[in-house]
């Protein structure tokens, strides 16, 4: 294994910049054209054994998990057993993903980031599916929606010898985060809610209604799930003290590489940040911050740790967001207000994708049982959607409470879908498996979006993100930027944390980085420039 993979211990990586951002509406790129190969021509058999590690967007086994293992087996026509799948627990999940390929112990198939796949990609140590992809049934089936072609020609990465390739697939848009303000908020503090919801605002005009809530509370209105996230593209909790600085290296509009965090943009960025911070507008214990954490803060009814600005994703999550402010009681009004002027749009990430690895024994045969069929257009579709039949949904007669509301039962007629109260937090109904229906790349074979419900507030605010949002686009590979970036990306956190937190000035922070990294920058940026 190339030391390249095993320096990749310690922190997580920041390949995906926002560069040369394009629109999240489509492209009518595509991955190859289609061609007759010998791998078409190989008889591909059934496999009867292969491992799957995925983190937590797969329903976890204190959710119905094991009922879904054995029920998409069902679907697909494996023999129970077929899959045996790894769990890690989601908040570690890509500390398990490393120490597994630094291992040699990494399952057949797996969910990578975009940060990772590249990565491994570029290591040999993933199987080229661009032969299985172009010859499969999904490609092949006109059910892909328009903005499909765009989506899947972004897996196109360097292999090993340096040629570009498809060594992973996915079956769904990357999605991004909007920022949420709780109208409530707004009232309280005097500010009228026309003043902010389908307007643009400049970042003073924003700022200056931050103060004003947090003026009435005592206490920050933001609390975000760290200063920086831990995937690409890192600054999408605080969309609008980042505005278009770069976390990292980036194409800018000469056509050349450089390192984004090094420019007066992000200088800028982190003195809006710290000053916030200093005002006592962002929560300090943004730091570190879990996601969960943040949107507890977010869900609170106790007035001295609610938070009333959360920047969070878009679609589903907005319906999630109001049905958890319901459950407390609380006012559920959110507006997702356009993003600011000076940050032009909100950025989609790239994609987490499956990929098989090149220690599976029968990839041709995972490919065509296992990924081709998640947009079947049908139950193994549906599966990945929705979950287990019976676990965690159903469309059979009956009548469906959740707990602590018996007396307010919902009645459904045979053949109506409906979801069932998760096994998990039987309070709640499921809302989701592995595949958000509002970002499918595929429709079903009736031609219509399936049958899982998808919700007035999640639909529109789905399709406004979608308006709003440019995607993100991931700097190539090279063997500088893997052998480096570990060690540049933990320079960074530092000084954004420190910065943050008012321990040093920004210029102390970019002294110390360039003390620390400036070697390091100018390899990746040598490779990356060639």
């Amino acid at each position: 294994m190339k030391k390249t993979v095993k320096k990749l211990t310690a922190v997580g990586l920041t390949l995906t910049s926002v560069m040369g951002l394009v629109a999240c509406g489509g492209s009518n790129a595509g991955t190859t054209t289609n061609s007759t190969t010998a791998a078409e021509k190989k008889e591909i058999v059934k496999p009867t054994s292969f491992t799957v590690m995925a983190d937590g967007t797969v329903a976890t086994e204190e959710n119905g998990g094991k009922e879904f293992y054995k029920y998409l087996e069902k679907v697909i026509g494996l023999a129970e057993g077929t899959i045996s799948w790894v769990r890690p627990p989601h908040a570690n999940y890509y500390d398990s993903v490393k120490s597994a390929f630094t291992s040699g112990t990494e399952a057949d198939v797996c969910i990578l980031s975009s940060d990772y796949y590249a990565l491994y990609a570029a290591n040999g140590m993933l199987w080229d599916m661009t032969d299985a992809w172009n010859n499969s049934e999904t490609k092949n089936s006109g059910r892909l929606i328009d903005t499909a072609d765009a989506v899947l020609a972004s897996l196109l990465v360097p292999g090993e010898d340096g040629k570009k390739a498809m060594y992973a697939f996915t079956p769904c848009r990357g999605n991004g985060c909007c920022t949420y303000i709780k109208k409530a908020w707004l009232t309280k503090a005097g500010i009228d809610a026309s003043k902010v919801e389908n307007v643009t605002m400049d970042f003073n005009t924003y700022y200056g209604y931050l103060k004003q809530m947090a003026a009435p509370v005592g206490h920050y209105v933001i609390s975000a799930p760290g200063f920086v996230s831990g995937e690409a593209p890192y600054t999408n909790y605080l969309p609008e003290f980042f505005q278009k600085a770069q976390y990292s290296f980036y194409k800018n509009t000469s056509g050349k590489y450089v390192d984004g965090f090094s420019e007066q943009a992000m200088k800028d960025a982190l003195q809006r940040i710290q000053t916030a911070v200093a005002d006592g507008v962002i929560d300090k214990a943004s730091n570190g911050q879990k996601t969960s954490d943040a949107r507890n803060k977010f869900y609170s009814t106790d007035p001295a740790s609610e938070s009333g600005v959360f920047t969070y994703w878009a679609g589903t999550w907005k319906r999630n967001l109001v049905t958890n402010l319901e459950a407390k009681g609380l006012d559920s009004q959110l507006i997702a207000i356009n993003p600011i002027k000076e940050l032009g749009k909100y950025t989609e990430r790239l994609s987490p994708v499956w990929a098989i690895t090149k220690k599976a024994q029968n990839p041709e045969g995972i490919f065509k049982y296992f990924i081709d069929t998640m947009l079947d257009g049908g139950d193994v579709q549906l599966a990945w959607e929705a979950g287990a039949k019976g676990t965690h949904w159903d469309d059979k007669a009956e009548s469906v409470t959740v707990k602590g509301k018996e007396d307010k039962p919902t009645e459904y007629k045979e053949g109506q879908f409906h979801f069932l109260p998760s096994p998990e937090k039987p309070n709640t109904l499921m809302t989701k498996n592995h595949i958000d229906p509002i970002l499918c790349l595929g429709k079903f074979k009736d031609g219509t979006t399936g049958p899982v419900s998808i919700t007035d507030i999640a639909k529109k605010n789905g399709e406004w993100f979608a308006k709003n949002c440019e995607s993100a686009v991931a700097v190539p590979m090279t063997d500088a930027l893997s052998d480096n970036l570990n060690d540049v990306n933990k320079a960074r956190k530092e000084v954004v944390a420190k910065v943050a937190l008012g321990e040093w000035t920004v210029d102390q922070g970019m002294d110390y980085y360039n003390q620390q990294v400036s070697t390091y920058v100018k390899e990746i940026l040598d490779s990356l420039n060639k």
